[in-house]
């Protein structure tokens, strides 16, 4: 049952990461995210480990904060401060609002993908463990 959970996950991941590709049509092909100045980050939460969360909406703009946990995942951890909602799947954790912004795929094919260190992420939110030094993100995509 979990290697058929792990297959789907993967095939889950290759299709957002298929229809996240094919969407970039910026000048540089996507490779390159906004910055947030360092005055700008904002604090949320108690707790022993911290790692930064960026959010870029829908209008390209970025949020950005460290999350102090106690947590063991990501997507624990934000659950727990209140940056994410979503819905369970047999895939995991959905995420379908970040910081107050719902992506709504049966609406508008929108979606939350989800980065680590800026690079689209292998595994889902609640699957990744929180690493020192790494950037967690979500960016608003519609395919």
């Amino acid at each position: 049952m979990k290697s058929k959970r792990f297959i789907l996950s993967i095939v889950l991941l290759a299709l957002i990461a298929a229809v996240t590709f094919a969407g970039c049509n910026d000048d540089n092909g996507g490779a390159d995210t906004p910055t947030v100045a360092t005055e700008d980050v904002q604090t949320i939460g108690q707790g022993a480990t911290v790692f930064r969360f960026e959010m870029i909406d829908e209008n390209e703009a970025v949020s950005a904060w460290d999350v102090h946990t106690d947590e063991t995942t990501v997507g624990a951890a934000l659950l727990d401060v209140g940056l994410i909602a979503g819905e369970e799947s047999e895939w995991g954790l959905m995420v379908m609002e970040v910081d107050g912004v719902v992506a709504d795929w049966d609406a508008n094919q929108s979606f939350w993908a989800f980065y680590v260190d800026g690079g689209f992420a292998m595994a889902g939110v609640d699957e990744t463990d929180i690493e020192s030094g790494v950037t967690y993100a979500f960016v608003y995509t519609q395919g």
